[in-house]
C-alpha cells in the first residue's frame, strides 16, 4: 500500500532530544538540503524509501507577496539528512498503476475518492498563479498522453492560458518556482474534471496585487465556475483590496490552509495567524492529508498530513521544516453561521472566528501525485512527485466542477456543511506540534528542566492542547482530527459527489386535500427541516393554483379561499432559511 509512513509506529514512540526553541529557530535558517539523489526506484510492494521534501517555490522576503505551496518528493538514502520511510503501491497488475516517479495516478486519485471520470460539461476552473510555465501547453498534453487521457490542449480550446487581465500577452517566464505549481495545478484539475475547461491565469508576479488582479479577472472577467489558489501568505498582511478579490458569490473559490502546520509551527516562528486567502471566510478553505491506498487504489485509510510527528520529534532532529496542512484560528475574520453554529465548535477555541479548513484532501509530498513538468528553469525535471496542499486545492475545485459548480449558492463552502456524513472523516493525527496528541502527551522536552507547554518556547502557538498562557485548552479540535468536524481536514476529505451538491431546507404541507368552492377559508401548515449548522426556515411563500395572489408569511401557516370549482389545484410551497438557501413543496386539493 500506499504507506508515507512505513515505519510510523517505530519512529514516533521514540524520545525527543529537542532544542532550545530560540537556538532551533537560528540553526533551521541555515539548516540546508544536503541529500544524496537516487534514481526512481521500480515499484516493489514490499520495499521501503526515502525522500525528503523540497519546496518548489522561493520564499518571499518582502510582506504582501505570497509563495506556492507545492513539495516536491526528492527520493534520497536511507540515512540522508531529513530522510521519511515511505513505501510505493502495493504492485497492483495493470498499465500505469504507479506513476512514472512513484506516485499517485489520476486513477488513483479518482478511485480513492470516488469521484467519476464523466462529467463537468459546462464548468471552467481557472488556476490563478505567478510568472509563466512556457512548457505547460506540452507538458499536458504528455501528460495525458501518457495515462490515455482525452488530450487538452490551447489548439483544442480546452486549455487557454492568460495573463492577469485576459489578455494572451504572458507574463515573464518563471524563475521562482511558479511552474511546477502550475503544472501540477493544471494536471491535477484536468485529471479529476476531464470534462471541465481549464483557464491559466498568470499574474505578472507573485506580488499580492497582481495575483488580485488575475483573481478578480478569472471570476469576474473570464466567469470561471470554480478558481483553484495554491498559494498564501499570513494573514497579517492582508487589505481589504487583496480580501475583495476573493469575494465572487456564486463561484467556488478553493484556498490551500499551507504547508507549515497549525499557525506555520513548522518554521518555528509561528505567525500565531493562519494564511490567507484561506483564511477569508468567503472562500473554501482546503486542508492537506496522508492517503493510504489498497491495491486496488481504495483508500485504506487517510491522516492529518504532518511528516513532523509528535513533539516536532522529527523535525527537531533533522533541523528543518518537513510539511504539514497549514490552519489555525484567524485573528481577523469571523466564521460564516454555518462553520460557527456547529456543536462542536466551542471545542476548537476559536469563539466566533473562522478555522481553516473546510475540507481537505491529498497533500503529502510522502503520497503526492506525479506530474510531468519540462520546464527546467522554474526546476521543472519531466516526471516528479508532488505534494502540498498545493495539490488539495485543485484537486477539490474539479471535483466541485464534476459536481456540477456552486448551483447558485453565494458562498459555496455551505453545501460542505450541510450534507452530515457525506464526506470521508479523517480522525487520526494533527497538524499543531503534538501531531494530534493531547496536552497529557503533548511535551516541549523531556528531562529536567524542560517547560512542558510547547507553547512557552518563545517562538509563539505551535498547539492547539494548550493555551499561549500555559494553560491546558479546553478543547484542542482546531489542531486536532477528531470525529466530525476539525480543524485540519475540515468536514473530511471527498467521497462521492454528495458533499458538493446543492441542499437547502425542505417542507411537508398538511391540511384539507379536498375543499368545496367558496368564501370559506380553510388552512394549511408546513413543517420543515434545514440541513445546516444554525439553519432555520425564515419565509414561506404559498402559491396556491389558482391564478390568486401568493401569501407570504413568517410562520409555517397560511390560510386560503378557492372561491372558483370544481378543480384540480396544487398549493405550492417555496420555504427559504437564514442562508438564503430554498426548498419548495406541493400539495394537491380537489375543489369540489
Amino acid at each position: 500500500m500506499h504507506a508515507a509512513h512505513a515505519e510510523k509506529s517505530t519512529r514516533l514512540g521514540a524520545g525527543r532530544r529537542g532544542l532550545p526553541g530560540r537556538l532551533r529557530v537560528v540553526t533551521l535558517a541555515f539548516a540546508a538540503l544536503a541529500v544524496t539523489l537516487v534514481t526512481v526506484p521500480a515499484a516493489s510492494a514490499s520495499a521501503t524509501y526515502y525522500a525528503v521534501g523540497k519546496r518548489a517555490c522561493k520564499t518571499p522576503k518582502q510582506a504582501g507577496v505570497a509563495t506556492c505551496f507545492a513539495d516536491i518528493r526528492v527520493l534520497v538514502k536511507k540515512g540522508a539528512k531529513g530522510a521519511q520511510p515511505f513505501k510505493l503501491a502495493a504492485g497492483a497488475i495493470g498499465p500505469n498503476v504507479i506513476g512514472p516517479a512513484g506516485g499517485l495516478t489520476p486513477s488513483d486519485i479518482g478511485t480513492a475518492y470516488g469521484l467519476t471520470t464523466t462529467g463537468g460539461s459546462g464548468q471552467t476552473v481557472a488556476i490563478v498563479d505567478a510568472f509563466n510555465d512556457p512548457n505547460i501547453n506540452a507538458d499536458l498534453q504528455t501528460f495525458d498522453t501518457h495515462y490515455g487521457l482525452a488530450v487538452c490542449s490551447t489548439s483544442n480550446g480546452c486549455l487557454r492560458v492568460l495573463n492577469q487581465t485576459g489578455g494572451t500577452t504572458l507574463p515573464p517566464n518563471d524563475t521562482a518556482g511558479w511552474s511546477v505549481e502550475e503544472s501540477l495545478d493544471v494536471e491535477a484539475v484536468h485529471s479529476v474534471c476531464r470534462g471541465c475547461k481549464i483557464i491559466l491565469v498568470e499574474a505578472t508576479s507573485a506580488s499580492d496585487a497582481n495575483l488580485g488582479t488575475a483573481e478578480n479577472t478569472a471570476a469576474a472577467t473570464l466567469h470561471a465556475t470554480e478558481v483553484s489558489n495554491s498559494f498564501g501568505e499570513a494573514e497579517a498582511a492582508t487589505s481589504s483590496t487583496f480580501q475583495a478579490a476573493f469575494n465572487h458569490p456564486g463561484t467556488v473559490i478553493t484556498a490551500s490552509t499551507g504547508d507549515d502546520g497549525y499557525y506555520s509551527f513548522d518554521q518555528e516562528t509561528s505567525t500565531n495567524q493562519p494564511d490567507i486567502p484561506a483564511s477569508y471566510n468567503t472562500v473554501v478553505s482546503v486542508g492537506g492529508t496522508s492517503l493510504y491506498l489498497g491495491q486496488s487504489a481504495a483508500r485504506q485509510s487517510e491522516t492529518v498530513w504532518n511528516d513532523n510527528g509528535p513533539n516536532d520529534y522529527w523535525e527537531s532532529n533533522f533541523l528543518q521544516a518537513l510539511g504539514a496542512g497549514g490552519g489555525g484560528c484567524s485573528t481577523l475574520f469571523t466564521a460564516q453561521g454555518w462553520q460557527s453554529a456547529q456543536s462542536v465548535y466551542p471545542s476548537t477555541g476559536c469563539g466566533t472566528k473562522r478555522l481553516n479548513a473546510d475540507v481537505s484532501a491529498v497533500a503529502d509530498y510522502l503520497t503526492g501525485f506525479d506530474i510531468y513538468d519540462t520546464y527546467t528553469a522554474g526546476g521543472g525535471v519531466g516526471w516528479e512527485t508532488i505534494g502540498g496542499t498545493s495539490l488539495a486545492s485543485p484537486v477539490v475545485a474539479a471535483a466541485w466542477g464534476l459536481a456540477g459548480g456552486a448551483h447558485g449558492v453565494s458562498y459555496p463552502a455551505l453545501d460542505l456543511y450541510g450534507h452530515p456524513g457525506a464526506a470521508y472523516d479523517v480522525t487520526a493525527g494533527g497538524n499543531g506540534w503534538c501531531d494530534g496528541g493531547g496536552a497529557a502527551q503533548c511535551n516541549a522536552c523531556f528531562g529536567a528542566g524542560c517547560t512542558t507547554n510547547p507553547n512557552l518556547q518563545g517562538f509563539g502557538v505551535v498547539d492547539c492542547a494548550w493555551t499561549a498562557t500555559g494553560a491546558v485548552a479546553a478543547g484542542d479540535r482546531a489542531c486536532e482530527a477528531l470525529t466530525g468536524y476539525d480543524g485540519p481536514t475540515g468536514v473530511g476529505t471527498p467521497n462521492g459527489l454528495t458533499m458538493f451538491a446543492k441542499t437547502g431546507p425542505t417542507a411537508k404541507i398538511a391540511g384539507p386535500a379536498t375543499v368545496a368552492h367558496s368564501t370559506t377559508l380553510h388552512t394549511w401548515t408546513a413543517t420543515t427541516t434545514d440541513p445546516f449548522p444554525g439553519g432555520h426556515v425564515v419565509s414561506f411563500t404559498w402559491n396556491w393554483g389558482d391564478g390568486t395572489a401568493n401569501t407570504v408569511t413568517t410562520t409555517g401557516s397560511a390560510s386560503h379561499a378557492y372561491t372558483t370549482g370544481p378543480a384540480s389545484r396544487t398549493i405550492t410551497l417555496t420555504v427559504k432559511d437564514n442562508y438564503n438557501q430554498t426548498g419548495v413543496a406541493t400539495h394537491a386539493v380537489a375543489v369540489t
